[in-house]
């Protein structure tokens, strides 16, 4: 858990802007993420993957993070390769993947280095499941510097907060990320991401939530 808290000075104002997107029951996450060949390019083809633990969350979890984590493992995601949108901007949008969500009384969280690794990302996927989601979308958007933002949406399809919390909810997947300039990287990891889970209840996703994760950095 020890990389977490040495990421958390350099995030401080990403966190802030981040958190008040979220009008619903949120997860708050600080974490990593690579892609197979690298980011970037993002050629098509690749796979992305995070690794994420919980800073916050919503009561409605049901999760006290002093005797729990909350972890994340985002995989198989598949790049359909990069698109210029413009003044040195890169889209690139994934098909397939799925988002796991755990909570783990062990608290044994460790991203290690070059992942997949012995610690990563095993130590993210013990416990009991809360959460398994099926991406219908994920988008990365990526400006000049080499950092930029990321959203998703999901079909719930196991776990816990299905059948325990909200059984006809929207699910999105969002946040920001750091490639460049002020990123506190693992060696092999490719980015430092921070972002939200969030319910969105039986209702369908808004398009305009992306274009507002987007103007965090101006574009």
């Amino acid at each position: 858990m020890g990389v977490v808290k040495r990421v958390l000075p350099s995030l401080l104002l990403i966190v802030v802007a981040t958190s008040g997107l979220a009008q619903n029951p949120a997860i708050d996450y600080l974490g990593y993420g690579w892609e197979t060949g690298g980011f970037l390019p993002s050629d098509p083809g690749d796979v992305l993957f995070f690794t994420c633990s919980a800073g916050t969350l919503d009561p409605v979890f049901g999760v006290d993070l002093s005797t729990e984590e909350v972890t994340f493992y985002m995989y198989d995601l598949v790049s359909t390769g990069e698109i210029d949108t413009g003044g040195n901007n890169v889209l690139v949008n994934y098909t397939g993947g799925y988002l796991d969500i755990y909570r783990d009384a062990v608290q044994n969280a460790d991203w290690g280095v070059y992942p997949p690794n012995a610690m990563s990302p095993d130590t993210f996927t013990d416990g009991t499941l809360m959460f398994r989601g099926a991406f219908t979308s994920l988008a990365v958007f990526v400006n000049p510097v080499g950092n930029g933002a990321f959203e998703g949406a999901l079909d719930g399809v196991a776990g816990e907060i299905l059948s325990e919390v909200c059984q006809d909810c929207a699910y999105t997947w969002g946040g920001t990320f750091l490639k460049g300039t002020g990123a506190q990287i693992p060696d092999g990891y490719d980015l430092q991401v921070d972002g939200l889970f969030e319910l969105n209840g039986a209702v369908a996703n808004e398009e305009s939530t992306w274009s507002g994760v987007k103007s965090l950095y101006g574009n």
